[in-house]
């Protein structure tokens, strides 16, 4: 038997349907509690009536874990936005910190998604990333609104907004904001 099906066969055994199902809920249950807490505290017509948000768990290496039902196209491309706020802050990631970035060459859907993270530490070891991309009505583009149909370069639908770090083991950055 080779070491790498030998492994599987000891991973299978090890692996217990029952406390799958369990994280697995549990999981579940931790997004959608994100999400009740955006409709709670949102003040914004288009989160909070429209529900243009969607709430997240990954890995650290960006793999969904889970996702609460709300826009899943929101999901698709958080992989590549996990990828590169863990590229831009590499070694860097504390307990406490806030990310943000908007930027679709980062990994964003387009410019008025804005995507917070929050890595989730057990002791010194980095486990999750709880994941936010909600809506906005305005980003300060060319035009009012969130879309620019005649825009001819990215510059003109917005702000963009690569890999930023808000918060610094719990404290805000108030040279960033």
């Amino acid at each position: 038997m080779t070491p790498r099906k030998a492994f599987k066969e000891i991973m299978v055994e090890r692996v217990d349907p029952i406390t799958v199902s369990v994280i697995q809920h549990r999981l579940h249950s931790i997004v959608e509690e994100m999400g009740e807490a955006m409709l709670r505290t949102s003040y914004s017509q288009i989160l909070n009536s429209s529900r243009d948000f969607s709430t997240a768990i990954s890995d650290v290496q960006g793999r969904l874990m889970a996702q609460a039902e709300h826009v899943p196209i929101h999901v698709g491309a958080l992989p590549w936005a996990v990828e590169s706020v863990a590229q831009a802050f590499a070694g860097q990631v504390q307990a406490g910190d806030v990310y943000l970035l908007n930027d679709p060459y980062h990994g964003n859907n387009h410019l008025p998604d804005l995507t917070v993270f929050v890595p989730v530490f057990a002791g010194d070891k980095d486990l999750f990333w709880a994941i936010n991309r909600s809506h906005q009505s305005d980003i300060g583009g060319a035009t009012h609104g969130s879309y620019n149909p005649s825009a001819t370069e990215v510059w003109q639908e917005g702000i963009r907004i690569p890999p930023l770090r808000l918060y610094e083991r719990g404290v805000r950055r108030d040279d960033v904001l």
